[in-house]
């Protein structure tokens, strides 16, 4: 029986720790028709030897002379790839071994869906289970990255699209998936956990400040989402996180007007106008509700 190649793109810049559990993972689909493109972008510790240790046909090795990020070592694996399913992973995760057949059932049985994520855990440095994390519906993009690391997608948005930007730094997938979903493309969630996200002292989300992320994903956002969202969110900063009252009033003013609906920004507008001492009274409320 047929079955669809399924390109697995595989960046590494020094991921000798846990290279190794990610490749293997990868291998150990139930899903055999894979290609598992691994770039090497430019690493100087032992990633290389642990590649080459493998003997598996289905690998493809392929190494930047220097570093040159996610974004670029990407585009380098997806313009080598052959598959009529793409995804990618990191050399620090770890996918179930169902996750890839789970995926591609779900883009067979949903002709028109060209795009499928599932749930995932996020464990620690040994591989303990921190947490569960459902991901949303796809809506939820244009306030935040809800999509995570586990999903599969057709190759015509890769090739409709083209590769990720290496000017989003940090936020690389998300602004590929906002491209995805403000595009003519049909996404879809998956209800299962296929995926283990790793977090350990040397992976992104923890090297880099939380605050310069959600910067960079603000920017991102505000290429595709509507204009009238666009000062909503931009106005909920000014108010939450900078303490600027009259900017935010500008800005969510200019919100309601576009978008009479928002009902949100109504909110925070009729909390700007009220008397400083009554807003205070009720953050303070709120914090007391919270277990």
């Amino acid at each position: 029986m047929f079955q669809e190649k399924v390109s697995i793109v595989l960046p590494s810049y020094n991921g000798e720790k846990f290279i190794r559990e990610s490749i293997n993972s990868c291998l150990d689909q139930t899903y055999k028709s894979i290609e598992l493109i691994i770039v090497d972008d430019g690493s100087t510790d032992k990633t290389s030897d642990i590649v080459k240790s493998y003997k598996d046909e289905r690998i493809i090795y392929l190494k930047h002379g220097k570093n040159l990020g996610q974004a670029r070592a990407l585009n380098t694996g997806f313009s080598n790839a052959a598959g009529g399913y793409l995804t990618w992973t990191s050399d620090d995760n770890i996918y179930l071994p169902s996750a890839i057949e789970t995926m591609v059932r779900a883009l067979e049985r949903g002709r028109k869906i060209d795009f499928v994520y599932a749930n995932f855990y996020e464990i620690n440095e040994d591989g303990e289970i921190l947490r569960p994390v459902k991901v949303r519906p796809p809506k939820s993009l244009n306030m935040v990255n809800y999509i995570g690391l586990c999903f599969l997608y057709k190759r015509i948005i890769y090739e409709e699209l083209g590769g990720y930007d290496p000017e989003a730094f940090l936020v690389e997938d998300y602004e590929y998936w906002l491209r995805v979903y403000h595009g003519r493309f049909r996404m879809k969630k998956l209800n299962q956990y296929l995926y283990y996200l790793r977090f350990h002292k040397d992976c992104l989300t923890v090297r880099y400040d939380s605050d310069e992320v959600a910067k960079q994903a603000q920017k991102v956002r505000d290429k595709y989402i509507p204009a009238a969202l666009r000062y909503y969110q931009h106005g909920w900063r000014a108010f939450y996180k900078e303490k600027d009252h009259e900017s935010a009033k500008k800005l969510l003013m200019k919100a309601v007007i576009l978008n009479p609906f928002n009902y949100q920004a109504w909110r925070l507008l009729a909390l700007l106008y009220l008397n400083s001492t009554i807003v205070e009274k009720i953050r303070r409320f709120k914090r007391s509700l919270k277990p």
